[in-house]
């Protein structure tokens, strides 16, 4: 354990392996002194072969040691709680491997395409790295996603953050973070609160050594296609970006395997059709999705979904019982005071 020194993890629920097992594939296959840990916040499932994913490591959300955590499960939705834990997986890694030097978080959907070397230079000025979801204006002509929507969501994409280990500002953004992703985690924009991203919002405010990454390769995605549609393919599976950089790891959020013309979520702007080059991209993504048996895998339920939805049942029950006593007891305690009588 002493001697790994530079982490990668992701979240995810049984339901999400599949993209998990391409994340964790293609960071190995660029890089691979790293180790690469999934953070499953679920129970191993019965129907699932863990030992397809024996060159990682899996760590259970139940074995991280979050104090009240079954607080979680009863109060979030599923994203809400898969995105609550991300401070507390970082601290919870830190602690263990102790003499790391680099942890990053990218999320499931997320295929790396080349060395992390580039990222990991950016240690050397700074303890916290963070990638835009845009970088350039969006215009405003019907077509989604619009600037609004990252004015909503937050102006970073939390697909992807790196801190740096040994760092007294990273314990204090994890201290500050993880209060607030656990306390008010929550889904709701019109109240300011957008899960774990939108605290974002304020780290380069906060704290110093915060590094902002501009280059195209880093977390290209759906939501900044308006920019870097004009991706091509170099050789292999590599391609370059419209600013010359090396596209390093693109985002596929919101794919569905079950509709693979559509780039993901309500983005319309652009099509996975747009140019050959991006059709290839998304083609291989998907060939690995489903050759990692993303089919079976998709249906499986989080564990914790199932008990959120026996608890509010419970509570629906005691509810009602409670309003029969209510709503029966006196004529109940009237009677027998009669027969008393």
């Amino acid at each position: 354990m002493s001697e790994i020194k530079k982490i990668v993890f992701t979240l995810c629920s049984n339901n999400y392996l599949a993209q998990s097992k391409v994340l964790g594939d293609s960071l190995l296959e660029n890089n691979p002194d790293y180790h690469f840990i999934i953070g499953l916040v679920d129970e191993k499932n019965e129907k699932i072969n863990y030992s397809d994913y024996k060159k990682f490591e899996i760590i259970t959300v139940k074995d991280i040691g979050i104090i009240d955590f079954d607080d979680l499960w009863k109060k979030y939705n599923i994203v809400e709680f898969n995105t609550s834990v991300k401070a507390s997986y970082i601290k919870f890694i830190k602690q263990k491997y102790s003499n790391t030097d680099y942890i990053f978080y990218f999320d499931p959907d997320i295929q790396i395409f080349e060395s992390l070397a580039g990222i990991e230079s950016e240690f050397k000025q700074n303890d916290i790295l963070l990638t835009p979801h845009i970088i350039t204006p969006i215009p405003l002509d019907g077509f989604t996603p619009t600037e609004n929507n990252f004015l909503n969501y937050g102006t970073y994409n939390l697909g992807f953050i790196g801190v740096k280990n040994k760092s007294e500002i990273v314990n204090s953004f994890l201290d500050w973070w993880e209060e607030r992703t656990l306390k008010v985690g929550y889904s709701n924009v019109a109240k300011g609160y957008f899960v774990d991203q939108l605290w974002i919002n304020l780290v380069p405010l906060y704290y110093n050594k915060v590094k902002i990454m501009f280059q195209m390769g880093y977390n290209a995605g759906p939501w900044n296609l308006h920019e870097r549609k004009n991706l091509r393919k170099i050789e292999g599976n590599h391609y370059m970006m419209p600013d010359e950089s090396i596209l390093v790891f693109y985002h596929f959020s919101n794919y569905k395997y079950t509709s693979p013309n559509i780039i993901g979520g309500n983005y319309n702007r652009i099509s996975v059709n747009y140019s050959s080059d991006l059709t290839a991209l998304y083609k291989q993504y998907h060939n690995k999705i489903i050759e990692n048996k993303i089919e079976s895998l998709s249906t499986i339920q989080c564990f914790y979904l199932n008990a959120q939805l026996e608890y509010i049942i419970s509570l629906q029950k005691y509810s009602y019982i409670k309003k029969m006593i209510k709503r029966f007891l006196p004529v109940f305690l009237l009677k027998a005071y009669h027969k008393l009588r």
